[in-house]
């Protein structure tokens, strides 16, 4: 039976994200392994609601093929520590409707920004994002949406709670280059595996255009680069496809895996990445099973 998947029980979890990226832009190609650790607490469950609690614990850059990779991460971890600590109200697909901690929130902007003016001087690229940011922390709905589009909210509020499983849907979001609105169409599926508890479940999403991909999506998708390549004759692959084990009791994700491709050109013009997601008791036991491989 066709049933909507929330959480529904107060519980308390760190995770894990490993994110690998692989990038091509015709002439710059760039490779990266980054990881990211938060501690993730359900405060309180209501019937349209659910309080969290989001604290990032760690935001590495473990691998990086290209210097500008580093400058780009570097920035972001100085922004980062700005949404370190959330305290939320989502609804029950997981979208942010209110922000209980924004005059914490705020108050670091206004340090962040004294420490970034200190070097604005000598870098636009600051004076920029200082601007940037201004306007963001004006608007408390720009400010949902940057929260919204973090990488946590990505990965575990990534269309399945708040659905019926199995299912199907449509919505537009952006393609993986974010260049371009695409007409998704997404499928959930319940997967059944022999090796899990009776109070687990797999859920399995795969994601791909409803509508055939136009002249006026390649304008605007790769218009950056239409005086390197000929946009005319590209055929872009787009997909996403994840995989969620899920406790059933409160809702909460055991592990995932999560990719997004968009294939322009195989050669030139392509965009993979790939999400790992584990909870402790499985990143512990990924992990000793590698020190044991290692030292065996």
């Amino acid at each position: 039976m066709s049933d909507s998947l929330k959480i529904k029980n107060t519980f308390s979890e760190q995770y894990t994200l490993i994110i690998d990226s692989d990038i091509k832009a015709v002439n710059v190609h760039m490779t990266s392994r980054s990881q990211l650790r938060w501690d993730f607490t359900v405060l309180k469950i209501n019937e349209d609601h659910i309080e969290i609690k989001i604290i990032l614990l760690d935001h590495i850059l473990l691998e990086a093929n290209n210097p500008l990779i580093k400058e780009v991460a570097a920035l972001t971890n100085a922004f980062s520590r700005l949404y370190n600590e959330l305290y939320l109200k989502v609804n029950t697909e997981g979208k942010v409707t209110e922000v209980l901690n924004m005059n914490i929130i705020r108050s670091k902007w206004k340090q962040t920004r004294a420490e970034m003016e200190k070097i604005a001087e000598i870098n636009p690229d600051i004076k920029n994002a200082i601007v940037l940011n201004d306007n963001i922390f004006e608007d408390e709905t720009k400010l949902i949406e940057g929260i919204q589009n973090n990488e946590f909210f990505l990965m575990y509020f990534n269309k399945i709670y708040g659905r019926k499983i199995p299912g199907n849907y449509k919505g537009n979001a952006l393609n993986f280059f974010n260049s371009a609105n695409v007409h998704w169409s997404f499928d959930l599926k319940n997967i059944s595996n022999p090796l899990l508890s009776s109070d687990e479940m797999i859920v399995e999403i795969s994601g791909e255009p409803s509508v055939l991909l136009n002249i006026g999506f390649y304008n605007r998708a790769y218009i950056q680069f239409s005086n390197q390549i000929d946009v005319s004759k590209l055929e872009t692959a787009l997909q996403e496809k994840g995989i969620y084990r899920v406790d059933q009791y409160t809702g909460r994700i055991i592990e995932a895996s999560l990719t997004r491709e968009e294939i322009a050109d195989p050669e030139n013009l392509y965009t993979k990445l790939k999400y790992t997601f584990y909870s402790d008791e499985i990143f512990k036991y990924k992990m000793s099973n590698e020190h044991n491989t290692a030292n065996s």
